[in-house]
């Protein structure tokens, strides 16, 4: 067997191979876990397909001809998506906004339609020819795509790959550290790929004598192999793709560092007993701190639970655990902190106390004045007046 195919195959069970790690181990992550699914899903089907057309064997099985190019478009915004929800943990919830990226499976569906309304045996007649063939496959017949598809589909997919690299370096500026490294790997890779399924396209259809050679021969085509196996390969250099990991972030001055509650020897016994999840408390302190949630009014820790896409149990484990304070207490204390550093900066001279602490997250002034004594020890007012004095 050609080296061509044979890295073809080691790519698609590889893929495969990653599909089922992500139903089996993946269920904390539904939606990130099923973009990834169906973006390895459809990237394997394309290599089945074109490993199929491109050995003439897709003649024995004219059930699975045409019927994978909307999964063909939906690659590209899929891993984007999904990469852009690993990055940056808010976007790990389903928006209907992410529905606009897949307007473009529309015209695809439509250009499969003619080919699947065929009975079995004039589906069997198209893929004999296109077994004889392989040009066929490219040609204006009804019953096969047209022709343009072979080029918005990875031209579409290579700008989507382009996006995930503008991610990436925008994520990197903001310092956070590991992923990066796979997420400029998995984009280049992303890019590559794409943009030589657009070469190769291209080729055969301004130069259709040269199919076969392009399709067995061409260095373009061992290439694209080569590429397609270092992609398969690479989410088993960051496993933690499959089985779900939070941001890394390297450590540096912020106003809001995470709080940790004093404790007693007895509670500090425990927590050495128990060991935490060093990569949910850089999630939580990303999410709550980071990214300020703490201000919205009427946070619960079941909200804040659905908000990043963690199970309610293991958030109050955290918070058991390891901060040793309950929810509430420990966004009472960042709130109180935020409100402290904005009255001694000046910034709330105009703001009447109960603007200040709805800004800060508090439902009512009342819960404000008793959070904000219970950390400072004194009233906001007490607070204040010592301001002014000073």
């Amino acid at each position: 067997m050609h080296p061509f195919f044979l890295t073809v195959i080691g790519a698609i069970f590889i893929l495969s191979l990653v599909v089922i790690l992500l139903w089996i181990y993946g269920r904390d992550k539904n939606y990130q876990n099923a973009l990834l699914a169906v973006a390895i899903g459809g990237t394997a089907w394309y290599a089945m397909i074109f490993l199929l057309t491109g050995s003439g064997n897709i003649q024995h099985y004219p059930i699975l001809f045409n019927k994978g190019l909307p999964l063909y478009y939906a690659i590209g915004p899929c891993f984007y998506l999904y990469l852009r929800g690993e990055l940056n943990p808010s976007y790990r919830k389903f928006n209907k906004k992410h529905l606009l990226h897949f307007l473009i499976v529309i015209p695809a569906l439509v250009s499969v339609m003619p080919y699947n309304f065929l009975d079995l045996s004039q589906q069997q007649l198209v893929v004999n020819r296109v077994a004889k063939d392989v040009h066929y496959a490219f040609s204006n017949s009804k019953y096969i795509v047209e022709p343009c598809h072979w080029f918005t589909f990875p031209l579409s997919a290579l700008i989507y790959s382009f996006l995930q690299l503008r991610l990436t370096y925008t994520a990197a500026k903001q310092k956070r550290t590991k992923t990066i490294k796979w997420a400029y790997l998995f984009s280049s890779l992303l890019a590559l790929i794409f943009l030589g399924m657009l070469a190769l396209n291209i080729a055969i259809v301004h130069n259709a004598n040269s199919a076969y050679f392009m399709l067995h021969r061409s260095p373009l085509i061992l290439t694209l192999a080569l590429t397609l196996l270092l992609l398969s390969l690479s989410f088993f250099l960051n496993p933690e793709m499959i089985f779900g990991f939070a941001v890394k972030f390297e450590k540096e001055d912020n106003n809001f560092p995470s709080i940790q509650v004093s404790t007693d020897n007895v509670a500090s016994e425990k927590r050495k007993a128990k060991p935490v999840d060093e990569k949910l408390i850089e999630q939580v302190e990303y999410h709550v701190i980071k990214r300020q949630a703490f201000k919205q009014v009427g946070l619960t820790m079941s909200e804040l639970a659905s908000q990043m896409d963690v199970a309610n149990h293991k958030l109050s484990d955290l918070f058991n655990n390891h901060y040793q304070s309950n929810f509430n207490t420990y966004i009472n204390h960042l709130r109180i902190k935020y409100v402290k550093e904005r009255l001694d900066s000046g910034d709330w001279k105009q703001y009447t106390l109960e603007a200040i602490a709805l800004e800060a997250g508090f439902s009512s002034r009342n819960t404000f004045f008793v959070a904000f004594k219970k950390v400072m020890d004194k009233s906001p007012s007490t607070y204040l007046s010592g301001l002014k004095n000073g």
